[in-house]
């Protein structure tokens, strides 16, 4: 490789390393007072099933009730539209 070669691969990884690195933000996340029972009680209270965690959005894990369909009902509902040949006009594009 010649010099300008090399000059030209470097410029290209420092300016990726640059933009990569300018990406990073620093949150500054308060400090709880609450204790751990309150905290759990708190949290147990809550009805909304995502939280927003500034750009990010958590999905908070919920326990499902059993359900009364066994698995050979369900498949076979499944055959059953596929036999249907329903056409969705929504995903039509």
């Amino acid at each position: 490789m010649n010099a300008k070669q090399l000059f030209a691969v470097l410029a290209v990884a420092m300016a990726g390393n640059i933009a990569m690195a300018a990406e990073a933000t620093q949150e500054d996340f308060a400090v709880s007072t609450l204790s751990r029972a309150e905290a759990q009680a708190q949290q147990a209270s809550q009805d909304s099933t995502l939280m927003s965690g500034g750009e990010a959005t958590v999905f908070v894990d919920r326990p499902v009730a059993a359900t009364t369909v066994s698995r050979d009902e369900v498949r076979e509902a499944a055959r059953a539209e596929l036999r249907a040949h329903r056409f969705d006009e929504l995903y039509a594009g």
